[in-house]
């Protein structure tokens, strides 16, 4: 009995047929087809779609194959999306955000460029993906979008959804969304390892809301069941945060332990410190004696390394406000007062503001 088992399960093995895929010099790539000239302003950005179209690449069997569609203007590429069928479609205000935001395209500007599309097996990486050729050129005439945001909500506000921060978008239409946030959870819970948080919509939870599930961290973030992101807090509390969502992925910069106020008013020394609150969505200062054309600026971890001056642009988007920049100049104090300093970080530029009290 053991003997005629043991046959017919070596029969059965026998009689499986491998299938293999073709060598790699026998794959046959994609082919992207005819592409038009794209013009986006503010009546069609969200009601029409551009469709790129391309004939099937061939990998010697029948297998889900993963396209991604890609736009090139010189020497620089972006990734559009990524299809399972031989099309995908983008509604020209997400294809404006990556025209501005991945290729360096200026709003209300016309651009040459070309796409193609690159195709791998999904589930493996044993193979390198085939890439089409490039298509004909074509243009795309950008706008600027109004400015969109979106909200953090997590440990460092007591996940008080009702009072996330908001933050903006880096510019009109780029789709990409950045802010300055002291991660430190709410409660002062020092044997915390990281700082768990969420980007959302809106203001509540029954809007959209987007952890590692659907925003792909450049960093490592344990799973869990509700999958939100999270902070290694070993590293820092402060961190600048990025969201892009063309491609649908979130970015960290480590900025440290705090960031101070500096000037003419401390004898450039002895920061005085700016306390993040997530209500306001803004860093503060408790209140500070400054004289008329004392200069300041604002420097991380009482250091040189980061530091914020003026542009000398005055803010259209804070009244009264001075856009920052890395390593720029003193700001000024206009006259002399009491003030709370505010540091606007949530918004491209970084604007200062000075509250007379």
């Amino acid at each position: 009995m053991f003997a005629v088992i043991a046959l017919a399960a070596v029969s059965c093995k026998n009689d499986i047929e491998i299938k293999e895929v073709s060598s790699p010099s026998q794959f046959v790539a994609p082919v992207i087809g005819k592409c038009s000239n794209v013009i986006v302003n503010a009546t069609n950005s969200d009601t029409e779609s551009v469709i790129f179209t391309w004939k099937a690449a061939d990998f010697g069997q029948p297998l889900q194959i993963q396209y991604s569609v890609y736009l090139q203007s010189g020497s620089e590429s972006t990734l559009l999306g990524t299809s399972f069928s031989n099309s995908f479609s983008i509604t020209k205000g997400d294809l404006n955000g990556a025209v501005i935001n991945g290729l360096g395209v200026l709003p209300n500007e016309t651009a040459t460029m070309k796409a193609y599309v690159s195709a791998s097996m999904n589930g493996t990486d044993q193979f390198d993906p085939i890439n089409s050729e490039l298509s004909n050129s074509f243009t795309v005439t950008t706008f600027m979008a109004a400015l969109k945001w979106y909200h953090l909500c997590g440990e460092f506000n007591s996940w008080t959804i009702g009072e996330a921060p908001i933050f903006w978008e880096t510019s009109g239409g780029t789709n990409q969304y950045t802010c300055m946030v002291d991660f430190t959870i709410s409660g002062g819970n020092g044997d915390a390892t990281r700082s768990y948080f969420k980007v959302t919509a809106e203001q509540n939870w029954s809007a959209d809301n987007w952890g590692y599930n659907f925003l792909t961290p450049s960093w490592d973030c344990p799973e869990q069941a509700d999958s939100n992101l999270s902070m290694p807090l070993d590293e820092g509390n402060i961190f600048q945060v990025t969201v892009n969502t063309s491609v649908m992925t979130i970015d960290k910069r480590n900025i440290g332990k705090y960031i101070g106020l500096i000037g003419d008013f401390n004898s450039w020394g002895g920061d005085a410190i700016f306390t993040y609150n997530s209500l306001e969505s803004a860093w503060l200062t408790e209140p500070l004696e400054l004289a008329a054309g004392q200069g300041i600026k604002i420097r991380a971890n009482g250091g040189w390394d980061l530091n914020w001056g003026t542009t000398g642009v005055a803010s259209a988007a804070v009244s009264g406000g001075f856009e920052l920049a890395t390593g720029a100049d003193n700001i000024s104090v206009p006259e002399s007062g009491t003030y709370i300093v505010k540091l606007h970080a949530n918004r491209t530029p970084f604007v200062l503001e000075l509250v007379k009290q």
